[in-house]
């Protein structure tokens, strides 16, 4: 992944550098463009690499081209409401702006104001959360959500052994990416008989989320391990700590929110899947100049499943300060 990673950046950088003296062998006419990115869930801390991708991707490309000044700008429902968002959506295209990158976590409820967009030659680009097959976006960046629950679940049973209690959390289950990575850990626990496994609708609100954690926990005080397939992991923390199970229960689940990887420094959570937002922010701006500019079509990019443990914590954990984990 680190190559295809890399190989990415030098195409972009490649494509930066052919460009420039094209660019100053013509009159310079300055252009300004503004894409805007949409995310579910817009308040949650999980959002500030990608808007930073975005916006570094931005400040790269005016390097490369003084003439060129780029905007972005992050709107969307603070928390997740998929009509909400969509009504966000609809405003934005009917603004007129130059491109769109949005998540997608419905199947079907956003295929219409794409193609609107689409209709107004504005273009679309999914990140992060992906919709269904039909639904007419350019280009997704993000990870493979099947796949990268595969890893979670692997790597659960790395930890507690082919026997167990465990409950699995998820904020949502419409949700496409994350019924999609519910899928991937439940493909890896349905092939061990040991595994004795409960899936738990706990919702965006992380007060609540940690309630239904706890009380699962303490109805079921033979427990090994409490998982989830969001940011919701965040909540376990301070689960563990009301119930004094730290390393009696494992934790472990997704995303680099920052309580998140202060659980896993201080013993209370050993693993989360790492999805590389910075990427899902950085790669569409770049795709969305590439195709104003040259005709360039965007297509698809894997940001990845990396893990954090407690091995490379310390280093993920500098890297956020910084905005880019």
């Amino acid at each position: 992944m680190k190559h295809k990673g890399l190989s990415i950046f030098l195409v972009i950088a490649l494509v930066l550098a052919a460009t420039v003296g094209f660019a100053s062998s013509v009159a310079a006419e300055e252009r300004n463009y503004e894409f805007v990115v949409i995310t579910h869930s817009a308040s949650i801390d999980f959002w500030v690499p990608l808007v930073k991708g975005a916006q570094d991707a931005a400040a790269t490309i005016s390097a490369a081209h003084p003439d060129v000044n780029i905007t972005v700008r992050h709107t969307g429902p603070p928390l997740f409401d998929v009509a909400e968002q969509r009504n966000i959506m609809e405003n934005v295209i009917e603004s007129g702006v130059d491109g769109i990158i949005s998540t997608l976590p419905d199947p079907t409820a956003f295929d219409a104001p794409v193609q609107m967009a689409l209709d107004r030659g504005i273009p679309f680009i999914a990140t992060n959360a992906d919709a269904g097959p039909d639904n007419p976006r350019l280009a997704y960046v993000g990870q493979r959500d099947y796949d990268a629950g595969r890893v979670l679940g692997q790597t659960l049973i790395d930890h507690i052994g082919t026997e167990g209690k465990v409950a699995v959390g998820t904020e949502d289950l419409c949700h496409t990416s994350l019924a999609q990575r519910l899928e991937g850990v439940l493909s890896i626990l349905d092939q061990y008989p040991g595994i004795d496994y409960t899936v738990l609708q706990t919702t965006a609100d992380l007060t609540q989320g940690a309630s239904i954690f706890e009380t699962w926990l303490i109805g079921n005080p033979d427990a090994d391990a409490i998982i989830s397939v969001d940011a919701n992991t965040q909540a376990h923390g301070v689960v563990l700590r009301n119930l004094g199970l730290k390393g009696e229960v494992i934790s472990g689940g997704w995303d680099l929110v920052p309580t998140t990887l202060e659980n896993i420094r201080e013993g209370y959570t050993l693993f989360t899947i790492d999805q590389q937002p910075y990427t899902q922010g950085f790669y569409p701006v770049m795709q969305l100049f590439l195709y104003l500019e040259y005709g360039i079509a965007p297509g698809d990019v894997d940001s990845g499943a990396g893990v954090v443990t407690p091995d490379n914590v310390d280093e993920v954990l500098e890297l956020a300060e910084r905005g880019y984990r």
